[in-house]
């Protein structure tokens, strides 16, 4: 497959408009993903904000010590608790928080002795985690006085007070492999103002650094859109290349169908394959091709004929010069050179009418005029009216009161119509009768010449209008077979057609051509 090949560029349009297709998606895939997660990231650290501040506030009225709470709440929530003050100073920081190896149970804050031997009459409540469900809930409460302390100041986990916790996207869980403090974190920050029950701020509560629950998903989903794209990308390009060679097998056989014809063979034909757009072009192709094959062994018959039509005159001609040099008796040589004469005229007939044919199909010198056709043909008759009466022929003209004009090349149609009067008169016997007639029909203008004479054969009718062909019974009058052609050229460079029909006796040339406009 060529670089620059059809095949080649519909296979990489395929690829190439699947990949694009295939990012535009995953790119609004992936925004869509992680823009829902970090909503609910959000939500996460607002909630558990909202839970916990109102009672963290009324312990900061009452100048308690937060710090082991904020961390025991860092570590319930997994996120980075910062208490700070009226002026945004730090009370209380958690800082991120880390994996622990604390087993699955008893879970609470740091209250060290001094502080249990000051808090003997409040009751501290013991936060558990549910083993089976996962779902924290207060389990016991203990009653004061609270339980020996040892005097080594060893730490207990214990809770000031009951303070709610929400639980995460998917259920709160403490394990160790829950969240990875190396990378797993949110980067969502949520800041609340901590208002006590008498409507007093009292600072303000920042969480951030939260568990990133979507991140996993968002990864894996990349992951998956990446491998979904790759293979959408691939079957893209199979069914490009499949479809490119569908597309080009008729191209390259139309092709090679005219790299025959430039060889010169010219009896190649495309094979049309379908009814689409390819098809059409091969279809326009054998068209054309029929169109120049048929043009070309007209030319060739034409040029065959020419020469055949020029050879008889010219031996003639030779014929006669030759003897005429020979010819002591000075009358015969007279003759002969008389005869010479007429074949060189008739030479110079031929060359003119090949002339005038072939400016005539060629249609470079037609110059377009409005031709009044009654004028025309009133000016035409008057020379061939004298030439007929001395034939004693009758020559009559039939023309409507209005003008009929047309568009045409007066010296062109006045060429077509000498050659059919001129017909007329040539074969039609003494006592005959000659009519030229001009009418309108329906949206066309019919021009005709009438004759009684010899009439044609059925078998010239089809061939009439051929380049030198000449009816089997007009043998002995004078011609080359190129009017009835030069007639039919003119007619149809004007955009009509020419018919003819046997009258018995004679025949009926007509000449329509479409009205002017």
């Amino acid at each position: 497959m060529k670089q620059y090949s059809i095949r080649w560029r519909l296979t990489l349009s395929y690829a190439g408009i699947a990949l694009l297709a295939a990012l535009a998606l995953g790119l609004i895939l992936l925004t869509t993903v992680r823009s829902y997660y970090q909503q609910r990231e959000q939500l996460y650290l607002a909630e558990n904000a909202q839970g916990f501040t109102p009672k963290l506030a009324e312990a900061v009225k009452e100048g308690i010590d937060l710090r082991p709470q904020v961390e025991g709440l860092s570590f319930v929530v997994q996120a980075r608790i910062r208490l700070l003050g009226l002026h945004q100073e730090v009370l209380a920081d958690s800082g991120s928080p880390q994996p622990t190896d604390v087993a699955l149970g008893t879970v609470g804050v740091n209250v060290k002795a001094p502080q249990l031997s000051a808090l003997t009459n409040d009751r501290f409540t013991i936060i558990t985690i549910n083993k089976s469900s996962n779902i924290l809930t207060d389990t016991l409460s203990l009653p004061a006085p609270v339980p020996d302390v040892p005097a080594d100041g060893t730490q207990r986990m214990l809770i000031y007070r009951s303070i709610p916790v929400a639980g995460p996207t998917f259920g709160l869980g403490l394990d160790t492999t829950a969240v990875d403090a190396s990378g797993g974190r949110s980067d969502q920050i949520v800041t609340l103002p901590m208002i006590d029950s008498t409507g007093q701020l009292q600072g303000y509560v920042e969480l951030s650094d939260g568990p990133a629950y979507g991140s996993e998903i968002v990864k894996n989903v990349a992951w998956a859109w990446a491998l979904a794209g790759s293979i959408a990308v691939a079957l893209a390009a199979i069914v490009g290349w499949l479809i490119s060679r569908r597309i080009s097998k008729p191209i390259v056989a139309l092709t090679q169908a005219t790299a025959a014809m430039s060889e010169g063979d010219l009896s190649t034909r495309a094979q049309v394959m379908g009814r689409d757009e390819i098809g059409t072009l091969a279809q326009s192709f054998n068209e054309m091709a029929d169109q120049v094959e048929e043009t070309i062994m007209t030319l060739r018959r034409f040029v065959s004929d020419a020469a055949h039509e020029l050879h008889s005159p010219l031996t003639a001609l030779q014929t006669d010069l030759e003897l005429s040099a020979g010819e002591r008796d000075e009358t015969q040589r007279a003759a002969l050179i008389a005869q010479a004469q007429q074949q060189a005229l008739r030479l110079r007939e031929l060359a003119d009418n090949l002339l005038d044919l072939s400016r005539v199909e060629a249609g470079g010198q037609t110059l377009f005029v409005t031709v009044n056709l009654s004028d025309l043909l009133r000016d035409l008759s008057e020379p061939y009216a004298s030439q007929a009466d001395q034939a004693g022929l009758t020559l009559s003209l039939e023309l409507p009161q209005d003008p009929i004009e047309l568009r045409g090349d007066p010296a062109q149609l006045r060429r077509a119509i000498d050659n059919l009067i001129d017909n007329a008169i040539k074969f039609t016997p003494e006592g005959g009768t000659i009519t030229i007639g001009l009418q309108k029909t329906a949206g066309a203008i019919e021009l005709c010449v009438q004759d009684t004479g010899i009439g044609i054969p059925e078998d010239d009718l089809s061939q009439l209008f051929s380049r030198f062909h000449r009816g089997r019974n007009v043998v002995n009058y004078p011609g080359n077979g190129l009017g009835l052609a030069i007639v039919k050229a003119i007619v149809e460079v004007h955009g009509g057609s020419v018919h003819v029909a046997n009258t018995s006796p004679g025949a009926r040339f007509c000449l329509t051509f479409p009205e002017a406009r």
